[in-house]
């Protein structure tokens, strides 16, 4: 959700939305998300209708948050209306103001909720705390859009059955070890959306407002609850956003290995290394941050450098099955000269992953390009095809040296 509504004072929307929800879904309880979510999207068209750089409140977020508040209370009372019901005890025990943070919190209380799946749980917080729409979700999680539609739905039916109506007091939630990895799950999951897009409207590559929304959330749950892992997802997310800087140079998409280092945050980089722990057991967020830690750390990789990186992934496949790791582990197979390997493995993990998926194809395009030049071609331009973000475009065509 973009805002080219104030020129001066852009607005976050996506972070604005997950308070929204947060901070209604506390004072309405869990019979009314659908109301909630209808209620955030009708204040949004609101403001965008109503405001004027001469016509702007002065807290933007409250304002939001009241006109929220009150279509979800005109909703109420349009389901009540043939009931007898009156609303007016319940409208003098609500807040007029949405002054706390509660996205954290929220977070928490649906990870703890023993009904739910752990996937359906991560579908109703990318869509309901950080704003994402299902395209956006289908993209990252490679779960089609019709099956998030209906999971989040079903998500929202369990809640309400689980708690029947009830009030919750969302500061009075607390997380054990398995929720907090469920929501370390989460935070990633927004971090990677964010730092790596492929929609078109994000013109050079990386959101920065999803990337420092997952990273200032999950600084405060390090700060809570001090786990290692927790730190060390920290530590990744600060290795990453270190080389922003140097990820766009004049318009252009610049490959990893040939950034400017110069560009890179230094900062940034020395913080990352302050998070990193070694934990008691090998962790997939601990094996990612040792692995880009060591691409950063080292100015050309050799064969053995490389070899280092292959047996990192291999760890990290014991932790995590997921595909695109499979699909990394491919790539640096490949450059210590396993191509075959990587290929057999690429034809096993194409069945894992939606039909002519870009990032298969472009792994497996890069892999292919000495050894079936022309194969490779077709795969750059068959990705080309499909892609409408115009930068990436250019990039291919400029780097990959593709034959027409």
């Amino acid at each position: 959700m973009s805002s080219n509504l104030l020129p001066k004072e852009e607005i976050n929307y996506r972070a604005i939305y997950g308070k929204l929800f947060s901070g209604l879904l506390n004072q309405f309880g869990t019979n009314y998300v659908s109301e909630i979510e209808d209620a955030i999207q009708n204040s949004f068209l609101k403001s965008l209708k109503i405001w004027n750089q001469n016509n702007v409140p002065n807290n933007k977020e409250n304002w939001l948050f009241i006109v929220a508040r009150n279509d979800v209370l005109n909703q109420i009372k349009k389901q009540k209306e043939n009931h007898n019901f009156s609303v007016e005890q319940f409208e003098n025990t609500l807040s007029t103001g949405n002054e706390t943070d509660l996205r954290l919190q929220t977070i928490t209380f649906i990870s703890t909720l023993e009904n739910i799946s752990n996937q359906a749980k991560i579908l109703f917080v990318l869509k309901n705390i950080f704003g994402l729409s299902n395209p956006e979700i289908a993209d990252s999680t490679l779960i089609n859009q019709e099956a998030i539609y209906k999971s989040i739905n079903r998500t929202k039916k369990n809640i309400q059955l689980e708690f029947n109506g009830n009030n919750i007091d969302l500061n009075s939630i607390t997380a054990n070890q398995k929720a907090i990895k469920i929501i370390e799950e989460i935070l990633y999951a927004v971090f990677n959306i964010g730092f790596d897009s492929f929609n078109e409207k994000t013109e050079n590559i990386v959101n920065g407002d999803l990337c420092l929304e997952a990273f200032a959330l999950t600084k405060f749950l390090f700060s809570e609850y001090q786990f290692d892992s927790t730190s060390n997802l920290l530590a990744l997310f600060c290795f990453h956003i270190a080389r922003v800087p140097a990820k766009i140079d004049n318009g252009k998409l610049i490959s990893f290995f040939k950034q400017n280092r110069g560009k890179w945050n230094k900062e940034l980089l020395n913080l990352g290394f302050h998070y990193l722990k070694k934990p008691k057991t090998v962790s997939k967020f601990y094996l990612e941050a040792v692995i880009i830690s060591k691409y950063m750390s080292i100015n050309e990789l050799t064969q053995n450098d490389w070899t280092d990186i292959v047996k990192l992934y291999e760890m990290m496949q014991k932790v995590s099955q997921s595909p695109i790791v499979k699909l990394n582990y491919c790539f640096c197979l490949s450059k210590i000269g396993k191509t075959e390997n990587a290929l057999a493995i690429l034809s096993e993990i194409e069945k894992e992953l939606p039909s002519e998926h870009l990032y298969f194809s472009l792994v497996k395009a890069k892999i292919l390009k000495e050894l079936n030049p022309k194969e490779a071609d077709d795969l750059f331009i068959s990705v080309m095809n499909k892609m409408n973000q115009k930068i990436r475009k250019e990039y291919l065509l400029e780097n990959e040296l593709i034959r027409f």
